[in-house]
């Protein structure tokens, strides 16, 4: 997600309606999953001739549709979903692991407004 908290409410809400119905239809598990202002946490189960590449374009892509038509307000950002996303195999990671591991690999976000002179 860009770093913009445009998933409150009821698009939250929508948004993990989506993803259920998204997983049922490409034939996954549905693990766990959290929806947070600003970003997407999902854990599926997959069969291992499923690529993850594809399981995250669908859901982005599939999501990322709906949301737009159903919200005025998420057509004026450029693009819902960033191409970032992590990938971890085995059942032995938790949800705040995965996600302080992606926010550690995460480049440093430069400060808004100009840069000052020195």
């Amino acid at each position: 997600m860009r770093c913009k908290a445009c998933l409150c409410g009821e698009a939250g809400e929508r948004l993990a309606e989506l993803l259920e119905e998204k997983v049922i239809e490409l034939g996954l598990r549905l693990r766990d999953y959290r929806v947070m202002p600003d970003r997407v946490y999902l854990a599926v189960s997959a069969p291992p001739t499923v690529a993850p590449h594809r399981i995250a374009c669908q859901i982005k892509a599939h999501t990322s549709r709906v949301l737009r038509d159903e919200f005025v307000e998420m057509t004026r950002i450029p693009t819902l979903w960033t191409r970032a996303y992590m990938v971890f195999g085995g059942e032995h990671f938790t949800a705040d692991q995965a996600l302080a591991e992606f926010e550690a690999l995460q480049p440093p976000r430069r400060p808004r407004g100009r840069p000052r002179k020195l």
